[in-house]
């Protein structure tokens, strides 16, 4: 598996106004040699692809008609803001799990053999709801969602792995955690984090992860060839915290009585990426260090 180049689809690519990691993927994409047509309703500004397809992916012909053709579908689109309450939480499953059937069902018809899809590290139970005793968490845990977002993504893991075994097309999905831009002002952009520092409980809840977008690219491009077949998950994520804070003070915090795994390092990321390193090759190359590393000098220190 692997030919290159191949033609990629690539659903949701123009992201989320200034916010989605769409146009990162699709980037990475043609650097490394792929044809790449961006699958999305919102037309894109300025992202230098050959193909953009102007469609409604919860619209069954329409998605079936755009991946004509196509050798690979990278599947990002979805309704990302995982909910804090109930009542727009209906809307979300449904565009989310709508989505992704339509893509996955129209991909195996066309005989396409891989999809890459957008897991999320809310099936991991962000936000916690339950008091974790035990980090890092692993990916081979049973999923623990704990909203309309994360179950989406759980019941989609399911659907991929019924796909897989009925079709034989392979699903790689990836759990990715809180992306992270090394964009001024962006609303996860790393000049945020000096106020996260101040108050870490501001991040529990997600156990301090992130990813940084160019991380998140790399591990799509990376799934697009991986020896993988029928349809494993992991979790994206840097390999470390976001924070200045050791795991041990963070847990005494956050999650008294939480054990660390023995040999976990003390600014070890706290959701296992084992599984993404043996079966993809991942390997974070970005972290908040080395995107601010030259302001933390410049200012003396992390204080």
């Amino acid at each position: 598996h692997g030919e290159l180049p191949m033609k990629v689809a690539v659903t949701g690519g123009t992201g989320s106004w200034d916010r989605g990691v769409g146009p990162v993927v699709i980037k990475a994409l043609l650097d490394a040699g792929h044809e790449v047509t961006n699958l999305d309703r919102a037309v894109p500004g300025g992202i230098e692809s050959r193909g953009f397809i102007k469609v409604d992916l919860t619209d069954y012909g329409a998605t079936f008609a755009a991946l004509h053709g196509h050798d690979a579908v990278v599947q990002l689109a979805a309704n990302g803001e995982p909910d804090w309450d109930h009542l727009s939480g209906a809307a979300r499953f449904h565009v989310n799990t709508l989505i992704a059937y339509n893509v996955f069902q129209a991909a195996v018809h066309l005989g396409i053999k891989r999809v890459v899809w957008a897991s999320s590290e809310t099936v991991l139970g962000f936000p916690f709801a339950i008091h974790p005793t035990l980090l890092p968490t692993l990916d081979e845990d049973p999923p623990i969602p704990t909203s309309s977002y994360g179950i989406s993504k759980a019941v989609t893991e399911d659907l991929a792995r019924h796909m897989a075994r009925a079709y034989g097309t392979t699903f790689v999905g990836l759990r990715f955690s809180n992306i992270f831009y090394d964009t001024p002002g962006h609303v996860t952009g790393y000049d945020r984090l000096p106020k996260i520092w101040a108050n870490p409980m501001q991040k529990r809840f997600d156990l301090w992860a992130y990813v940084d977008s160019r991380d998140v690219a790399q591990s799509c491009v990376k799934s697009l060839t991986a020896d993988v077949t029928g349809a494993p998950v992991m979790t994206i994520a840097a390999a470390d915290t976001l924070m200045t804070q050791t795991n041990t003070e963070l847990l005494a915090m956050a999650y008294p009585g939480c054990r660390l795994r023995p040999g976990t390092g003390e600014h070890e990321t706290l959701i296992s990426i084992q599984t993404a390193r043996d079966l993809i090759g991942y390997e974070p190359e970005w972290t908040w260090k080395k995107v601010l590393g030259h302001e933390l000098r410049a200012v003396g220190g992390t204080g």
